[in-house]
């Protein structure tokens, strides 16, 4: 996967905003090719991974805790922890927006300022501490003199940053001829991706084929297939973040796995899935088996899952992303099988017309003459009109029009109720895409693919398989101001204990009107809610909804004994059989006691 010069500037867009300034706490080697740094910025504790081994250099944030992870204290741990343990960062920049490399900037106390280089480029790739003369404190893989060295990086020299690729920058830099010099470009042979890689500063190989499909609408496309003006459009909006921040970081997700990741929206590959940051979204693509656990060299892995680190604690991002594949395949399915029956729905009385054809067909067989093609059936008012197939006599005719009028009738019996039964599973996809979304941890995600499995909405499973083992999960209990207990179903199966498990006749029930979401009961035990509690409780009704941050969500309220599970229903699914009022609240968190 390529950690491109777009990657590298949308994570110092994301570092910058997140780490600065930030107190480094600990600075440890996780392996051989690897940095670690805890970071205290904004209050938050964070765990920066800086890789510059040659098949999988990156920097990124991590969820877990960094480890170490090899024995050895090379100069460059040595002179990191004089250096940097206990300094502000101050400063997070891509020096050539089209190179990958970045620049970290810290102010020490004692120490002074010291700059930890990362460079990101392949087989070169290389972590180095410079003083603030520039000259080299500590680099993790030393370059000295020799056959191929295109730069000589050892302690006490200058720093050189990586000589210029001697390519056609991507932007238009000012020269006269660039346009001219980017149309002789789509003059090579071969395909337009590949040709941009070599032609073209900055562009990696997922890049190229981006930009293809951008250009030209597809990333297979060849050189020829667009012009200069579609390629230059392709180009600036690729690079547009650069200046605006708008980054939109993802997954691309292939045969349910993480196939990479890219700052841009990739298209014409897969299916792309956003992330809230880049770095969840370079985290999930190390960490996603097997795809990349089959491609990743032992000191890549160490880097995510550290010795000591289990091995999923570091896969949030992904087994999110696994299991958003699995929803969206769901909702496809159903959504063709809805199409489905759409399609095969007899119209309105057309089994009893054409029941009623084949009863006249039949009395009036023996005045039908040979070759006759129409029968007309003088009725009130109407004229019926059945038309004669010479492959048959008029009783054979007769005969399969009553067989399919029966089958007709039958499916305007079954077509009703399997519409009723996968509009509930769809419902129930729903519900489960907003329990991934709020899910926090591990089992919360599993158990989102467990109700998959026991709905029978994943391939090949039938409804009613046993799902495997969860660790428990129950409510969330808040209590109001009043003293009242707030249970809060936050997922299916919860709400599903919440509405039919805890609470009693007469406690309130509140839901989101008209959206996915939880199950909330006002436990009364006796008393009657004040206003401020309904209020809260219908509060984190919306909260934890798909309507979740908007100003105004509209929410049912009614005493729990007029709720009953839905006729053929899934877990959590209800029907309400009479609202008492609806209550309008922002989606926000109220104020609670806990």
């Amino acid at each position: 996967m390529h950690f491109d010069a777009l990657a590298t500037a949308c994570m110092a867009y994301e570092l910058q905003r997140t780490l600065c300034p930030g107190r480094v706490q600990a600075v440890l080697l996780v392996d051989a090719d690897s940095l670690g740094l805890e970071v205290y910025a904004h209050s938050v504790r964070r765990q920066l991974l800086l890789v510059a081994s040659a098949a999988h250099a990156r920097v990124h944030l991590v969820e877990h805790k960094l480890r170490r992870g090899v024995g050895g204290e090379p100069p460059l741990l040595l002179l990191a922890r004089k250096y940097l343990r206990d300094a502000l960062l101050v400063d997070v920049t891509q020096p050539d927006r089209f190179e990958r490399v970045l620049q970290l900037r810290f102010e020490h106390k004692q120490q002074g300022a010291a700059t930890l280089v990362v460079e990101l480029i392949g087989r070169q790739s290389n972590l180095l501490l410079l003083r603030p003369d520039g000259r080299i404190h500590a680099c993790l893989h030393p370059h000295a003199a020799g056959e191929g060295v295109q730069r000589v990086l050892l302690p006490g020299r200058a720093y050189a940053p990586p000589p210029p690729q001697g390519k056609l920058p991507p932007l238009d830099d000012g020269r006269p001829a660039y346009y001219e010099e980017l149309a002789a470009v789509l003059a090579a042979p071969g395909k337009l991706a590949k040709v941009l890689v070599g032609a073209l500063a900055g562009v990696s190989p997922t890049a190229g084929r981006e930009l293809a499909w951008r250009a030209a609408g597809d990333p297979d496309a060849a050189a020829t297939a667009t012009n200069v003006l579609a390629l230059a459009a392709a180009l600036q909006s690729l690079w547009a973040p650069l200046h605006s921040g708008q980054w939109q970081p993802g997954c691309l997700m292939q045969d349910e796995q993480v196939a990479a990741f890219a700052p841009y929206v990739l298209q014409g590959l897969g299916l792309f899935v956003a992330t809230d940051t880049f770095s969840a979204a370079v985290a999930a693509y190390y960490a996603s088996p097997p795809a990349q656990g089959a491609q990743a060299s032992s000191s890549a892995q160490a880097s995510d899952l550290p010795a000591g680190t289990p091995s999923g604690q570091d896969a949030y991002a992904a087994q999110r992303a696994n299991v958003a594949g699995l929803l969206r395949r769901a909702r496809q399915v159903v959504q063709r099988r809805l199409a489905g029956l759409a399609a095969d729905e007899p119209a309105a009385g057309e089994a009893q017309r054409l029941r009623t054809a084949a009863e006249w067909l039949l009395a009036l067989s023996s005045r039908i003459e040979p070759g006759q093609q129409l029968l007309e059936v003088p009725l009130e008012g109407e004229s019926l009109q059945i038309a004669l197939d010479a492959a048959f006599t008029p009783v054979e005719q007769a005969q399969r029009m009553f067989r399919r009028a029966a089958k007709l009738e039958r499916a305007e019996v079954f077509i009703p109720q399997r519409r009723a039964e996968l509009e509930q599973d769809l419902l129930l996809v729903e519900q489960l895409a907003l329990d991934l979304q709020h899910a926090a941890n591990q089992p919360e995600i599993a158990a989102v693919q467990s109700e998959l499995q026991a709905a029978g909405l994943l391939g090949g499973q039938k409804a009613g398989t046993k799902a495997a083992a969860l660790p428990p999960s129950g409510p969330l209990r808040l209590r109001s101001l009043q003293g009242l207990e707030i249970v809060v179903g936050r997922n299916a199966r919860q709400n599903e204990r919440v509405t039919f498990g805890e609470a009693h006749a007469d406690d309130l029930w509140l839901h989101v009107r008209g959206a996915p979401g939880a199950h909330v009961v006002i436990r009364g035990a006796g008393r009657t809610a004040d206003d401020e509690t309904v209020l809260a409780a219908a509060q984190l009704a919306a909260y934890h909804s798909s309507r979740r941050g908007e100003a105004s969500v509209p929410v049912m309220v009614t005493r729990k004994r007029w709720v009953q599970r839905a006729p053929g229903g899934k877990v959590g699914q209800v029907l309400v059989r009479q609202e008492e009022r609806t209550v309008t609240v922002a989606g926000e968190m109220p104020p609670l006691t806990g």
